[in-house]
């Protein structure tokens, strides 16, 4: 369930400079820290929140007793100690942010400055100093804006955090020495970027940190990059807040700015389309703040209440629309930007969850994730979405039917003037609670077929366009927490599936590609499609001899396609990709067994589809079926087209795709 108010965050150290775009030194525009009474603006501070109005100071005296004045704000006195910043439950500032902590892979430290070219302003105070200009630059890589309080940035044992405001998405915060960084030596140091305590990013180096220029990623915004002189790969000695050729984050391949053209913006990043939407060109389709425990919307295997949330939009114009900088945005405050470049085509779609990690099929939808706490409210809240100037496109207030277990939908799909009614209301959705990237028949977008007779339901206000008020008030939602009805075909029947793979003993293999050998979770089942069009695989059931048994969510199986069931594991296919064709692999098959294994194949009504007979297990070879979907199971390595390969899951056993087998 969604709707939390915006967290009550709190830092442990000083703000320093927040840039999103600054000007490239050698144009002699250097970067300016942002003084306290612009900064407190900027953030939207209230006076007295303990970063702004009676805590602003020029020297210590300023400050009341156990603070000192740093960067015009009083901070703790970090006495003797030899941490700059303790990250005790003491708070220097307690401020409310809406925006989520940053999470591990959010960030990147791209730049380190120890030792400024002589002469040189870096931090724009007005004195170049050897000292004071050092820097360390982190850029926030994310779809969303991200809160900075839990990060901190290391320099060998001492630390400073990095500050108390939401960074937004392809923003840099440069933190100098007058900031509090620990001092950066010419000849050698460990920084390291940590979130939540733990290190996410380290840079040792050595001498080459004394040559008068920074150390930068040698691909920009690429933590696993190798570090480099900046010179190497520009003709100025830094860049701090910008690329190192001097565009703004994310352009950090393409050509420099022009001469005097400072303010790059995402936009001018070079992409397959070039027209801007207006209002009435996208339109908020669809939204899911309540998804239950039912409803497995980003095809992850696991119900969240707040991952599952979703807004689709529709591109209900006549030309392909360029969504960068464009914003879906939540009443309390939290925003998803769309990445720079990201085309979306006439009639289709693009659905942002609350968290997405790739895979899933969603008609050829557009699928983000904010990967955080959205926080849409189960019993109402408003919905908007503005282009990149921030003008309003479309805005939809929901009230108390999203709370229910399903998503709330447009009537009629696509249409601006049509109401919200539950899902399993709509003419179209066949009594379905969700279509995330779909029309809500679960056609893929646009082919959604006629119009459906609008449907019934309490009228949801679209503040862009007019409410249609329903004709018929007298229907009731009789719709149980176990209806999950097909969103892309019928539901999979006798003919329709197979177990073609079952992987009892993995023997150290790391067959889930998780990166992480695991005898238990790497165990696996391989289901294939013999149907002629894609199925709904909702409540399909894998049962083992012993009764243990995996239950699938809501998720489309495409015709000759594998889904795959693991009994566990990290990140799935994070080493190597997921075979194309496969659907959203799955976790919590049944614990298999190494000798006297079976297992059977059901239906959402319990009528078998198929069964994999008793056998033992081989230590590292899996069992699959010779010939592929029909052939009698036989170890993996003796099957006729394997080539002597042990296993093969997510793929024919010659190694091809589905359905590509033969």
């Amino acid at each position: 369930m969604g709707g939390s108010l915006p967290s009550r965050l709190r830092s442990h150290g000083p703000i320093a400079t927040l840039s999103a775009s600054a000007p490239h030194p050698p144009r002699g525009k250097s970067m300016r820290a942002l003084r306290p009474i612009a900064l407190c603006a900027l953030l939207a501070l209230p006076v007295g929140s303990g970063a702004c109005g009676n805590d602003t100071c020029k020297t210590n005296d300023d400050c009341p007793a156990g603070k000192i004045c740093r960067v015009g704000l009083c901070a703790r006195d970090p006495g003797l100690t030899d941490t700059l910043v303790t990250g005790d439950a003491d708070a220097l500032f307690d401020v409310t942010l809406n925006c989520d902590p940053a999470g591990a892979t959010d960030l990147v430290m791209n730049e380190i400055l120890a030792d400024p070219p002589s002469g040189a302003d870096v931090n724009g105070d007005g004195t170049a100093s050897t000292t004071d200009d050092e820097f360390v630059e982190l850029v926030n890589v994310s779809n969303r804006d991200v809160a900075l309080t839990n990060v901190t940035i290391k320099v060998n044992d001492k630390t400073v955090v990095a500050g108390a405001f939401c960074l937004p998405p392809n923003a840099a915060r440069v933190v100098f020495h007058t900031d509090g960084l620990p001092a950066l030596t010419n000849g050698g140091a460990s920084v390291s970027l940590l979130v939540d305590g733990l290190t996410v990013q380290t840079h040792t180096y050595g001498s080459e940190g004394g040559s008068d220029q920074s150390l930068t990623l040698a691909v920009q915004l690429d933590p696993t990059s190798s570090w480099v002189k900046h010179k190497e790969i520009s003709t100025a000695p830094y860049s701090a807040g910008t690329c190192a050729n001097g565009n703004a984050f994310p352009d950090c391949a393409g050509s420099p700015p022009v001469e005097g053209d400072a303010d790059v913006s995402d936009s001018e990043i070079v992409a397959a389309c070039s027209t801007l939407p207006v209002a009435g060109d996208l339109v908020i389709n669809e939204i899911l703040a309540d998804p239950g425990a039912v409803n497995d919307a980003n095809q992850d295997g696991t119900f969240d209440g707040s991952q599952d949330e979703f807004v689709e939009i529709v591109n209900v114009s006549a030309s392909t629309l360029l969504l960068s900088g464009v914003t879906i945005s939540e009443g309390g405050g939290k925003k998803f930007t769309f990445p720079a470049g990201t085309c979306l085509e006439a009639g289709r779609s693009a659905v942002m969850f609350g968290t997405y990690a790739g895979g899933g099929d969603f008609g050829g939808a557009l699928a983000f994730g904010y990967n955080g706490t959205f926080g849409l409210n189960n019993g109402g809240d408003t919905v908007v979405v503005k282009d990149g100037a921030g003008t309003t496109i479309d805005s939809v207030t929901y009230g108390g039917d999203a709370d229910s277990d399903q998503s709330v939908t447009r009537a009629v799909d696509g249409d601006i003037a049509s109401v919200f009614v539950k899902h399993t209301l709509a003419a179209g959705s066949g009594g379905t609670r969700m279509s995330p990237g779909r029309c809500q028949s679960g056609k893929a977008f646009p082919d959604c077929g006629e119009p459906p007779v609008e449907g019934t339901g309490d009228v949801v206000e679209d503040t862009s366009g007019d409410a249609v008020t329903p004709t018929d008030t007298t229907a009731t939602d009789t719709a149980t927490a176990d209806e999950v009805g097909p969103t892309c075909g019928p539901a999979a029947g006798v003919g329709d599936l197979v177990l073609n793979e079952v992987g009892l003993n993995p023997n150290g293999l790391d067959w889930n590609q998780d990166g992480t050998p695991n005898n238990t979770q790497d165990e696996f089942v391989e289901v294939v499609s013999t149907a002629a069009g894609a199925i709904q695989l909702a409540g399909v059931k894998i049962q083992d001899k012993s009764g243990g048994a995996f239950t699938f969510p809501n998720l489309c199986l495409e015709a000759g396609n594998a889904v795959l069931v693991f009994g566990g594991g990290g990140t799935l296919f994070s080493v190597s990709a997921l075979p194309a064709g496969n659907a959203a692999p799955q976790k919590g098959a049944p614990s298999l067994n190494n000798t006297d294994e079976s297992l059977t194949l059901l239906d959402a009504g319990g009528a078998t589809l198929d069964s994999f007979p008793q056998r033992n297990a081989t230590a590292g070879v899996t069992w699959v079926r010779d010939p592929e979907t029909t052939g009698s199971f036989v170890l993996h390595n003796a099957a006729t087209t394997a080539g002597g390969a042990v296993a093969s899951p997510g793929l024919c056993a010659n190694g091809n795709a589905f359905p590509s087998c033969q």
